[in-house]
């Protein structure tokens, strides 16, 4: 029995039930496009809501020590403001108002040496068996908003036959010439505990009188921690914004091309559910075979792997131009969904090893951290989805499909412009609107309500094709001027 609110997007020829009340925008309240845009509004509230807004824990006037801890080994950094560390070496590196960051990271480099002297006098680390060796490294610049940072990198090189729970962190530097200064200790990644790239929470400070501090940490349970890594799987994907490209132009591919073998008609949702499947699939396997690889066995290097998401990104975006009208070319939409996951697989392993989550139990970090990339993805694909879905119908889904492909071209282009020529051409701040949260939650928005008001306005004027063959002798016809259901 066919429902008296059946959706047009039919093959019976846009078939009106019984009439029902309209929105506003000319929309059926109770059709499936209201539906699917109160969905999808609530999804991008509700990451909005949840996705924490990153802190910085540089207030310009503490010190702070970083501490992680890896199952085969320790490692950290020391940050002292800028402003702190002249007057205590008597060497000027800033003042506090003049210099640009350029001559303040020049005059803290020459002075490495005497930071690096300074910062080992003061800071240490032991447990019970005694002090542990610190080597540390090249000491750089870190401009905040608060003011710049002389940022000391350290590798404990003592060996350990676990990870370890408990230790006394010794940080007087500042301190013990200004007792009115403080400092914080943060740890920054430990498996045990559930922390991962922790930049702002701090466990405990140092001040005067208590620049000596014990140091216990807890044990969280596995699922906690998997949870956490999987929170860093999803925000890879979208500080990875050609992931983000590429599984959008995917997208538009499933919903914005002709249905079969055909230049004109549209897709019928079951078909449209058929393609999901068939990009869907290869694309998440491949996904995770690269993954694996690049995250677990071997970190490929950076510039042919650039090279390769870009070419993915191209491909990709020219392959649903080119399918909107040759037809023949459409079965190899799986192949190209494979080669484009293998692609953006490997780019997430790389990830993986950025936040150092292939150093303490790998296997079970890699799996929350694909499976929270993959829940990120799925949202972009239904994000990018949506609007193309509301236009699939509508005399400007040719259009729309042209210049999405045309806007990833460009954007591959420029990426794989920067890898060859080893040139900064600006494109993480053409893509900038994109990548950053929430901004592009609200992009996401106005692009759904603008495609939803473009449907509307087409629906009211009778112009909505038809879904299914259209053709002479195909026995369906198309809506007529009178029907005014969206679906």
């Amino acid at each position: 029995m066919t429902s008296p609110y059946a959706d047009v997007d039919s093959a019976t020829g846009g078939q009106q039930g019984p009439r029902s009340r309209r929105s506003l925008a000319g929309l059926r309240t109770d059709s499936f496009i209201p539906r699917l845009l109160l969905l999808v509004a609530t999804l991008v509230v509700a990451v909005v809501g949840l996705v924490p807004t990153p802190a910085s824990a540089h207030s310009g006037k503490q010190s702070y020590l970083y501490v992680s801890i890896f199952d085969d080994g320790v490692q950290g950094r020391v940050e002292i403001p800028v402003v702190d560390l002249g007057p205590v070496l008597d060497v000027e590196l800033w003042d506090g108002s003049t210099g640009s960051v350029d001559d303040v990271r020049t005059a803290v480099v020459a002075a490495g040496a005497e930071i690096t002297e300074y910062v080992a006098d003061n800071v240490s680390l032991a447990d019970t068996s005694g002090s542990w060796s610190l080597e540390f490294g090249d000491v750089r610049l870190l401009p905040t908003s608060k003011g710049p940072y002389a940022v000391v990198p350290y590798e404990v090189t003592d060996t350990f036959d676990s990870a370890p729970r408990s230790f006394t962190a010794t940080f007087d530097a500042i301190i013990e010439a200004d007792p009115d200064k403080d400092a914080l200790l943060l740890i920054e990644d430990d498996w045990r505990s559930a922390t991962f790239d922790n930049g702002s929470g701090h466990l405990l400070g140092f001040s005067t009188g208590a620049t000596v501090q014990e140091v216990v940490l807890d044990d969280a349970a596995t699922l906690s921690s998997m949870g956490e890594i999987r929170g860093l799987g999803s925000d890879s994907v979208r500080n990875g914004i050609d992931t983000m490209l590429l599984v959008a132009a995917l997208a538009a591919s499933i919903v914005l091309v002709p249905a079969g073998r055909s230049r004109n008609d549209v897709a019928t949702p079951r078909e449209l559910g058929g393609r999901v499947r068939r990009t869907s699939i290869p694309f998440v396997g491949a996904f995770a075979i690269g993954a694996f690889v690049s995250g677990v066995i071997v970190e490929p290097p950076t510039r042919p792997l650039a090279l390769l998401m870009a070419a993915a990104l191209a491909a990709v975006a020219i392959y649903a131009a080119m399918s909107r009208y040759r037809p023949e070319i459409r079965s190899a939409a799986p192949l190209l969904a494979a080669g484009a996951g293998m692609a953006a697989g490997l780019e997430l392993g790389r990830w993986f090893v950025f936040y150092d989550l292939d150093r303490s139990r790998p296997i079970i970090g890699w799996v929350a951290f694909v499976v929270g990339a993959l829940i990120a993805l799925a949202l972009v694909a239904l994000f990018a989805g949506v609007p193309s879905y509301l236009v699939r119908r509508t005399r400007f889904a040719t259009p729309v499909l042209l210049v999405m492909a045309v806007v990833f071209v460009g954007y591959a282009v420029g990426w794989a412009g920067e890898a060859v020529f080893d040139a900064d051409w600006s494109m993480d701040e053409i893509a900038n609107p994109l990548r950053v949260w929430p901004r592009n939650a609200w992009l996401v928005l106005l692009a759904i309500a603008a495609a939803a008001g473009v449907r509307a306005v087409e629906a009211r004027a009778g112009r909505l094709r038809a879904v299914g063959p259209t053709g002479e002798g195909s026995g369906v016809e198309a809506p007529s001027d009178d029907v005014v259901a969206v679906g």
